[in-house]
């Protein structure tokens, strides 16, 4: 079996605007289909990054942690289906539903703490985003794409956040 194509780099986001900025750079970039994996501590600034890429989008509402839910939908320009696994173990995951939105064209799928369905997208292309506390309100931000797909996407994300 052939590897799929892999790139990553490191986003510095240095105040929350910037970090709502880069959601902004990226859902200018989607088409429908693609699947985002966020992961990181408590406290980094998933659900936040989340908020600025449904705003991007035109969501009318701002998403909020989905733990008790564990999805929500958002309607924009694409939908965003919005998953949030805190609570989930790997066991559970033929259960959520979570495959039948996995590169659905008519949005974007971004998953919280995402490690209990790492099997499940590993089967597409996905980027996934882990972002890091570096101080403050500082961030480092870093992406990895995996399939042809989300290298390119991430090679627009990276020329585009270059432009400032």
């Amino acid at each position: 079996m052939k590897a799929k194509p892999e790139a990553s780099t490191i986003f510095k986001s240095r105040t929350p605007a910037d970090t709502t900025r880069l959601a902004g750079v990226l859902a200018r970039s989607l088409k429908g289909g693609e699947v985002l994996s966020l992961k990181g501590m408590i406290g980094a600034g998933k659900t936040f990054f989340v908020q600025g890429l449904a705003a991007a989008l035109g969501c009318g509402a701002a998403p909020v942690s989905a733990s008790f839910n564990l999805m929500r939908t958002y309607r924009g320009g694409l939908k965003l289906y919005h998953f949030d696994l805190f609570r989930v173990a790997e066991a559970e995951m033929d259960n959520i539903g979570l495959e039948d939105y996995l590169g659905r064209e008519d949005g974007v799928t971004a998953i919280e703490w995402s490690a209990p369905a790492d099997y499940l997208l590993g089967r597409s292309d996905f980027l996934e985003l882990e972002l890091e506390l570096a101080g403050g309100d500082a961030r480092e931000i870093r992406a990895r794409a995996s399939g042809a797909e989300a290298v390119k996407l991430l090679a627009g994300l990276k020329k585009a956040w270059r432009r400032k």
